[in-house]
């Protein structure tokens, strides 16, 4: 099947007194890393069985070698410079089935939140050792800007 991707280019910017309800988020201008507070939601179950949410839910994700998801997902799945790999290792908390898709979002200096990652996939539901995995939007940052001609 071949891989299909899209981006939504709005006719407006967005307007925070306009657009009630509506938020921006930046393109990032460097790496995430361990430091950055980053943030994933989801509508996803709260558990690995069950429906999906009702209420968007929140997490913090700490950020991780890829090196930790690589040795933990073993050689079943390729993972490269477009993943990021972050999640608590304690079982307690971390991304869901239905939270694919939903943005990774971290802080940095300059107070703005920036799109670092998009949810990828994990071991289903927090599983105790499992971090999940996401793709790294700075990995793909040349194709988004050639496909919006904001090179």
């Amino acid at each position: 099947m071949p891989s299909v991707s899209a981006l939504l280019k709005l006719s407006r910017p967005i307007s925070s007194s306009r657009d009630k309800g509506i938020r921006s988020v930046c393109l990032p201008e460097s790496e995430p890393h361990s430091t950055h507070r980053c943030i994933a939601t989801g509508w996803g179950r709260n558990q690995s069985t069950g429906d999906l949410s009702n209420t968007l839910r929140q997490i913090a994700v700490p950020l991780h070698n890829i090196s930790i998801c690589t040795e933990k997902y073993g050689p079943s799945v390729t993972l490269h410079a477009g993943h990021l790999c972050g999640g608590a290792l304690d079982g307690l908390s971390g991304a869901c089935i239905g939270d694919s898709g939903g943005p990774l979002q971290c802080s940095h200096k300059d107070g703005r939140w920036y799109l670092a990652g998009i949810t990828s996939f994990g071991s289903g539901c927090a599983q105790p050792g499992y971090p999940d995995v996401y793709t790294r939007l700075s990995f793909y940052l040349p194709w988004i800007r050639k496909q919006l001609n904001i090179i």
